[in-house]
Protein backbone atom coordinates (compact mmCIF):
# COMPACT_ATOMS: atom_id res chain seq x y z
CA UNK A 1 0.00 0.00 0.00
CA UNK A 2 1.26 3.36 -0.89
CA UNK A 3 1.60 5.55 2.27
CA UNK A 4 -0.39 8.78 2.50
CA UNK A 5 1.74 11.85 2.61
CA UNK A 6 0.25 15.01 4.25
CA UNK A 7 1.51 18.19 2.70
CA UNK A 8 1.42 21.35 4.84
CA UNK A 9 -1.01 23.93 3.58
CA UNK A 10 1.75 26.42 3.02
CA UNK A 11 3.50 23.96 0.64
CA UNK A 12 0.34 23.03 -1.34
CA UNK A 13 -0.17 24.21 -4.85
CA UNK A 14 -1.96 27.51 -5.39
CA UNK A 15 -4.90 25.71 -7.05
CA UNK A 16 -5.68 23.72 -3.88
CA UNK A 17 -5.21 26.71 -1.62
CA UNK A 18 -7.67 28.70 -3.69
CA UNK A 19 -10.24 25.89 -3.46
CA UNK A 20 -10.05 25.84 0.34
CA UNK A 21 -10.12 29.59 0.77
CA UNK A 22 -7.58 31.87 2.35
CA UNK A 23 -8.00 30.33 5.84
CA UNK A 24 -8.72 26.73 4.84
CA UNK A 25 -11.62 24.64 3.57
CA UNK A 26 -13.78 25.39 6.61
CA UNK A 27 -13.59 29.13 6.45
CA UNK A 28 -11.47 31.68 8.18
CA UNK A 29 -12.53 30.76 11.73
CA UNK A 30 -13.02 27.04 11.52
CA UNK A 31 -15.31 24.33 10.20
CA UNK A 32 -18.61 26.16 10.88
CA UNK A 33 -18.01 29.67 9.72
CA UNK A 34 -16.71 32.85 11.25
CA UNK A 35 -18.00 32.12 14.79
CA UNK A 36 -19.64 28.70 14.26
CA UNK A 37 -22.75 27.76 12.36
CA UNK A 38 -24.94 28.44 15.41
CA UNK A 39 -24.40 32.15 15.31
CA UNK A 40 -22.16 34.54 17.15
CA UNK A 41 -23.61 33.89 20.56
CA UNK A 42 -24.40 30.21 20.82
CA UNK A 43 -26.51 27.35 19.50
CA UNK A 44 -29.48 29.41 18.28
CA UNK A 45 -27.70 32.50 17.11
CA UNK A 46 -28.69 34.34 20.30
CA UNK A 47 -26.52 35.64 23.12
CA UNK A 48 -24.85 32.90 25.09
CA UNK A 49 -26.55 31.64 28.19
CA UNK A 50 -23.61 32.52 30.31
CA UNK A 51 -23.02 35.91 28.77
CA UNK A 52 -19.75 37.49 27.79
CA UNK A 53 -18.45 37.47 31.36
CA UNK A 54 -19.73 34.06 32.42
CA UNK A 55 -22.72 35.50 34.33
CA UNK A 56 -26.46 35.35 33.59
CA UNK A 57 -26.38 37.62 30.56
CA UNK A 58 -28.39 40.73 29.77
CA UNK A 59 -31.77 39.04 30.62
CA UNK A 60 -31.17 38.84 34.44
CA UNK A 61 -33.01 41.17 36.89
CA UNK A 62 -31.12 44.17 38.24
CA UNK A 63 -30.39 44.32 41.99
CA UNK A 64 -32.94 46.31 44.16
CA UNK A 65 -32.47 50.03 44.12
CA UNK A 66 -31.43 51.87 47.25
CA UNK A 67 -34.83 53.62 47.63
CA UNK A 68 -36.65 50.28 47.62
CA UNK A 69 -34.33 48.89 50.29
CA UNK A 70 -34.89 51.97 52.47
CA UNK A 71 -38.69 51.75 52.05
CA UNK A 72 -38.66 48.09 53.03
CA UNK A 73 -36.54 48.80 56.10
CA UNK A 74 -38.84 51.65 57.21
CA UNK A 75 -41.95 49.47 56.74
CA UNK A 76 -40.46 46.68 58.80
CA UNK A 77 -39.48 49.16 61.53
CA UNK A 78 -43.01 50.62 61.67
CA UNK A 79 -44.62 47.20 61.89
CA UNK A 80 -42.20 46.29 64.64
CA UNK A 81 -43.01 49.42 66.63
CA UNK A 82 -46.78 48.81 66.24
CA UNK A 83 -46.51 45.19 67.37
CA UNK A 84 -44.31 46.13 70.32
CA UNK A 85 -46.68 48.93 71.33
CA UNK A 86 -49.67 46.59 71.14
CA UNK A 87 -47.94 44.06 73.39
CA UNK A 88 -47.14 46.79 75.92
CA UNK A 89 -50.73 48.10 75.91
CA UNK A 90 -52.22 44.68 76.67
CA UNK A 91 -49.60 43.92 79.30
CA UNK A 92 -50.14 44.50 83.06
CA UNK A 93 -50.09 48.07 84.34
CA UNK A 94 -46.62 49.57 84.43
CA UNK A 95 -45.20 53.08 84.05
CA UNK A 96 -44.12 52.19 80.53
CA UNK A 97 -47.60 50.98 79.65
CA UNK A 98 -49.12 54.24 80.92
CA UNK A 99 -46.80 56.29 78.73
CA UNK A 100 -47.51 54.17 75.66
CA UNK A 101 -51.28 54.31 76.19
CA UNK A 102 -51.17 58.09 76.59
CA UNK A 103 -49.16 58.47 73.39
CA UNK A 104 -51.17 56.01 71.29
CA UNK A 105 -54.60 56.83 72.72
CA UNK A 106 -55.65 59.61 70.32
CA UNK A 107 -54.81 57.45 67.30
CA UNK A 108 -55.53 53.82 68.17
CA UNK A 109 -57.81 53.67 71.23
CA UNK A 110 -61.35 52.44 70.50
CA UNK A 111 -64.28 53.43 72.68
CA UNK A 112 -67.99 52.80 72.51
CA UNK A 113 -68.72 56.43 71.75
CA UNK A 114 -67.14 55.88 68.34
CA UNK A 115 -70.34 54.03 67.41
CA UNK A 116 -72.82 55.88 69.67
CA UNK A 117 -71.58 59.37 70.65
CA UNK A 118 -72.94 60.88 73.86
CA UNK A 119 -74.63 57.78 75.17
CA UNK A 120 -77.44 58.84 77.50
CA UNK A 121 -77.98 56.89 80.69
CA UNK A 122 -80.97 58.97 81.85
CA UNK A 123 -84.37 59.52 80.27
CA UNK A 124 -85.28 63.22 80.51
CA UNK A 125 -88.73 64.67 79.87
CA UNK A 126 -90.27 68.14 79.89
CA UNK A 127 -93.66 68.75 81.54
CA UNK A 128 -95.74 71.93 81.78
CA UNK A 129 -98.51 73.20 84.03
CA UNK A 130 -100.79 76.20 83.43
CA UNK A 131 -103.18 78.48 85.28
CA UNK A 132 -106.16 80.43 83.96
CA UNK A 133 -109.26 82.08 85.38
CA UNK A 134 -112.73 80.67 85.05
CA UNK A 135 -115.92 82.64 84.49
CA UNK A 136 -116.01 83.69 88.16
CA UNK A 137 -112.42 84.96 88.08
CA UNK A 138 -111.12 82.06 90.16
CA UNK A 139 -107.61 80.92 89.32
CA UNK A 140 -107.68 77.34 88.00
CA UNK A 141 -104.59 75.12 88.00
CA UNK A 142 -104.17 72.36 85.43
CA UNK A 143 -102.58 68.97 85.82
CA UNK A 144 -99.03 68.35 84.67
CA UNK A 145 -98.73 67.46 80.99
CA UNK A 146 -95.66 65.57 79.80
CA UNK A 147 -94.95 67.33 76.52
CA UNK A 148 -91.99 65.11 75.61
CA UNK A 149 -94.03 61.94 76.04
CA UNK A 150 -96.79 63.43 73.92
CA UNK A 151 -94.33 64.25 71.12
CA UNK A 152 -92.75 60.81 71.25
CA UNK A 153 -96.12 59.16 70.62
CA UNK A 154 -95.79 60.20 66.98
CA UNK A 155 -92.24 58.83 66.58
CA UNK A 156 -92.83 55.01 66.49
CA UNK A 157 -93.21 53.73 62.95
CA UNK A 158 -91.16 56.56 61.40
CA UNK A 159 -87.60 55.82 60.27
CA UNK A 160 -86.82 59.54 60.02
CA UNK A 161 -89.19 61.48 62.31
CA UNK A 162 -89.46 65.24 62.02
CA UNK A 163 -87.41 67.43 64.33
CA UNK A 164 -90.57 69.06 65.60
CA UNK A 165 -91.43 65.74 67.22
CA UNK A 166 -88.59 66.33 69.69
CA UNK A 167 -88.68 70.11 70.00
CA UNK A 168 -89.50 70.08 73.73
CA UNK A 169 -86.69 67.61 74.38
CA UNK A 170 -84.13 69.74 72.53
CA UNK A 171 -85.33 72.93 74.23
CA UNK A 172 -85.21 71.33 77.65
CA UNK A 173 -81.63 70.07 77.14
CA UNK A 174 -80.41 73.53 76.11
CA UNK A 175 -82.25 75.14 79.02
CA UNK A 176 -80.84 72.63 81.51
CA UNK A 177 -77.29 73.26 80.26
CA UNK A 178 -77.65 77.00 80.93
CA UNK A 179 -79.26 76.30 84.28
CA UNK A 180 -76.31 74.15 85.39
CA UNK A 181 -73.90 76.95 84.43
CA UNK A 182 -75.27 79.09 87.30
CA UNK A 183 -74.08 79.06 90.91
CA UNK A 184 -75.98 77.13 93.57
CA UNK A 185 -77.56 80.33 94.95
CA UNK A 186 -78.52 81.49 91.49
CA UNK A 187 -80.18 78.15 90.73
CA UNK A 188 -82.30 78.51 93.83
CA UNK A 189 -83.49 81.94 92.67
CA UNK A 190 -84.42 80.83 89.14
CA UNK A 191 -86.45 77.93 90.55
CA UNK A 192 -88.67 80.55 92.23
CA UNK A 193 -91.56 82.50 90.69
CA UNK A 194 -90.81 85.42 88.36
CA UNK A 195 -94.04 87.32 89.15
CA UNK A 196 -94.60 90.52 91.08
CA UNK A 197 -97.57 92.75 91.86
CA UNK A 198 -98.39 95.48 89.37
CA UNK A 199 -98.80 99.13 90.45
CA UNK A 200 -102.44 99.31 89.35
CA UNK A 201 -103.35 95.97 90.91
CA UNK A 202 -103.00 92.47 89.61
CA UNK A 203 -99.71 90.85 88.67
CA UNK A 204 -97.02 91.26 86.08
CA UNK A 205 -93.76 89.58 85.08
CA UNK A 206 -90.62 90.55 86.95
CA UNK A 207 -88.40 92.77 84.82
CA UNK A 208 -85.22 91.43 83.27
CA UNK A 209 -83.15 94.20 84.89
CA UNK A 210 -84.25 93.25 88.41
CA UNK A 211 -83.67 89.55 87.72
CA UNK A 212 -80.13 90.23 86.47
CA UNK A 213 -79.40 92.36 89.54
CA UNK A 214 -80.73 89.70 91.95
CA UNK A 215 -78.84 86.87 90.27
CA UNK A 216 -75.62 88.86 90.04
CA UNK A 217 -75.81 89.78 93.73
CA UNK A 218 -76.26 86.10 94.63
CA UNK A 219 -73.13 85.11 92.71
CA UNK A 220 -69.98 84.17 94.61
CA UNK A 221 -68.09 86.52 92.28
CA UNK A 222 -70.47 89.42 91.51
CA UNK A 223 -70.01 91.01 88.11
CA UNK A 224 -68.06 88.11 86.59
CA UNK A 225 -70.90 85.80 85.64
CA UNK A 226 -73.42 88.10 83.99
CA UNK A 227 -72.90 86.33 80.68
CA UNK A 228 -74.25 83.08 82.09
CA UNK A 229 -77.14 84.96 83.72
CA UNK A 230 -78.19 86.69 80.50
CA UNK A 231 -77.94 83.47 78.48
CA UNK A 232 -80.14 81.65 80.98
CA UNK A 233 -82.77 84.41 81.16
CA UNK A 234 -83.03 84.57 77.37
CA UNK A 235 -83.75 80.87 77.17
CA UNK A 236 -86.08 81.10 80.16
CA UNK A 237 -88.12 83.68 78.27
CA UNK A 238 -88.16 81.50 75.15
CA UNK A 239 -89.30 78.48 77.18
CA UNK A 240 -92.06 80.61 78.73
CA UNK A 241 -93.28 81.50 75.22
CA UNK A 242 -93.21 77.85 74.19
CA UNK A 243 -95.06 76.66 77.33
CA UNK A 244 -97.67 79.39 76.89
CA UNK A 245 -98.43 78.53 73.26
CA UNK A 246 -98.58 74.80 74.00
CA UNK A 247 -100.77 75.20 77.11
CA UNK A 248 -103.18 77.54 75.35
CA UNK A 249 -103.56 75.05 72.49
CA UNK A 250 -103.76 72.01 74.76
CA UNK A 251 -106.21 73.31 77.39
CA UNK A 252 -108.01 75.72 75.04
CA UNK A 253 -108.00 78.39 77.75
CA UNK A 254 -106.74 81.94 78.09
CA UNK A 255 -103.62 80.98 80.03
CA UNK A 256 -102.36 83.49 82.63
CA UNK A 257 -99.37 81.64 84.13
CA UNK A 258 -97.17 78.70 83.20
CA UNK A 259 -94.41 76.71 84.82
CA UNK A 260 -92.40 73.63 83.85
CA UNK A 261 -90.61 70.64 85.30
CA UNK A 262 -87.65 68.53 84.20
CA UNK A 263 -88.08 64.86 85.13
CA UNK A 264 -85.27 62.32 85.09
CA UNK A 265 -85.61 58.54 85.19
CA UNK A 266 -82.62 56.24 85.01
CA UNK A 267 -83.05 52.55 84.17
CA UNK A 268 -81.10 49.86 85.96
CA UNK A 269 -77.55 49.12 84.97
CA UNK A 270 -76.88 46.33 82.49
CA UNK A 271 -76.00 43.89 85.26
CA UNK A 272 -79.38 44.55 86.93
CA UNK A 273 -81.48 44.80 83.77
CA UNK A 274 -83.67 41.84 84.72
CA UNK A 275 -84.31 43.03 88.26
CA UNK A 276 -87.82 44.31 88.96
CA UNK A 277 -86.54 46.52 91.76
CA UNK A 278 -85.72 50.03 90.61
CA UNK A 279 -82.05 50.75 91.19
CA UNK A 280 -82.18 54.57 90.92
CA UNK A 281 -84.74 57.06 92.24
CA UNK A 282 -86.55 59.41 89.88
CA UNK A 283 -85.67 63.09 90.22
CA UNK A 284 -87.52 66.26 89.22
CA UNK A 285 -86.56 69.94 89.12
CA UNK A 286 -89.57 72.28 89.16
CA UNK A 287 -89.28 75.92 88.14
CA UNK A 288 -91.56 78.67 89.42
CA UNK A 289 -94.50 80.36 87.73
CA UNK A 290 -93.92 82.74 84.83
CA UNK A 291 -96.53 85.40 84.08
CA UNK A 292 -97.99 85.50 80.56
CA UNK A 293 -98.00 89.14 79.48
CA UNK A 294 -98.09 88.85 75.71
CA UNK A 295 -100.65 88.04 73.03
CA UNK A 296 -100.18 84.84 71.06
CA UNK A 297 -100.26 85.20 67.29
CA UNK A 298 -103.34 83.37 65.88
CA UNK A 299 -101.32 81.63 63.17
CA UNK A 300 -98.84 80.35 65.73
CA UNK A 301 -101.65 79.12 67.95
CA UNK A 302 -103.22 77.31 64.99
CA UNK A 303 -99.96 75.47 64.36
CA UNK A 304 -99.76 74.33 67.99
CA UNK A 305 -103.37 73.17 67.96
CA UNK A 306 -102.70 71.13 64.85
CA UNK A 307 -99.63 69.60 66.46
CA UNK A 308 -101.53 68.69 69.62
CA UNK A 309 -104.29 67.06 67.55
CA UNK A 310 -101.83 65.07 65.43
CA UNK A 311 -99.96 63.88 68.53
CA UNK A 312 -103.15 62.57 70.04
CA UNK A 313 -103.23 65.09 72.88
CA UNK A 314 -106.49 66.85 72.06
CA UNK A 315 -108.76 67.13 75.08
Amino acid sequence: MTPITRTPVGDRPDTLRQAQGPMGAQGPMGAQGPKSAQGPGGAEGLPCADGPEGGQGTGSSAPPKRAARIAAAVSIALVGVYVAGTLVIVSPTTPVRGAVVAAAGPYFTQKWNVFAPSIMKTNITFSVQAQWRDADGTLVKSDWVNVTKLEQQAVPGHAEPSRIQKSSWNAMLAYNTRYLALDAQQREIVRDTFIQRADGGGYRAQSAESLIADLDAASTTPGSGQGDIVRFLRYDYMLKEYATAFSTAYFDQDVERVRWRIDRTRPNDFENRFSEEQQFDDTAVTFGWRHVDDVIDPETLAVYRDVVTRYGGAR
